[in-house]
């Protein structure tokens, strides 16, 4: 009897918790690609038919080729989700949980508790979230979120950490120029200074190497 399965047609056909688990593979086989994202064991395996096993991971292998947008809002159990609305108003508890757990990627259903959360109250494409509690109270329901949205996310936070990057020599500049009239730039100051670049430049990377992942799919 031939198995029917579902095969995923973009990223967000595949969950934030499939893609973790399938990182903890070291040396992932065409056999671990179909168990883990058509949510199936070997028994199931095995009456797939023998010459579709290459075609649906080769298809599956290909979702990975392709950059997803950023989705700020998406549905998930019945209630829907928004990114936070605005970054420049985001909360000192916000930016440390978030850049803590953004960097590995089996805390990123952590990070995504923290950008994403129900959507409260909205009129047209503006909205407002539920205030933040800590991250725990939707992280386990962020591993069914869709990867699509995930990885768009990661981007878009890649993109705006790079942005920033390439501000601050100009900002620096106009800063500098300040404390040679006022004497405003202390020591201290300019070590915060250089630990938060230091910081910016770590995310970065880290956004960077966690995006290049998928390669070993391919």
């Amino acid at each position: 009897m031939k198995l029917e399965v579902n095969i995923p047609e973009n990223l967000n056909d595949i969950t934030l918790g499939q893609y973790q688990e399938f990182l903890k593979i070291k040396e992932p086989t065409e056999e671990d690609i179909l168990k883990v994202f058509l949510n199936i064991n070997i028994q199931g395996l095995v009456k797939i038919k023998a010459a579709d096993v290459d075609t649906y991971a080769t298809h599956i292998t290909s979702l990975f080729n392709n950059e997803p947008e950023f989705q700020n809002r998406f549905d998930l159990r019945g209630q829907e989700f928004g990114f936070i609305p605005n970054l420049d108003e985001i909360t000192y508890g916000e930016n440390k949980d978030v850049t803590a757990y953004i960097n590995d990627w089996q805390t990123m259903h952590k990070a995504m508790a923290v950008l994403y959360r129900p959507i409260t109250n909205k009129l047209a494409k503006k909205y407002l979230i539920e205030e933040y509690e800590g991250s725990h109270k939707y992280s386990e329901v962020m591993k069914e979120m869709p990867l699509g949205v995930v990885m768009g996310s990661m981007v878009f936070f890649y993109n705006l950490t790079n942005d920033l990057l390439k501000a601050i020599p100009s900002y620096l500049e106009k800063e500098a120029k300040k404390g040679q009239m006022t004497g405003a730039i202390s020591a201290e100051n300019g070590e915060a200074i250089k630990k938060y670049i230091h910081s910016l430049k770590a995310t970065s990377e880290d956004l960077k190497r966690l995006q290049d992942y998928p390669s070993i799919l391919v």
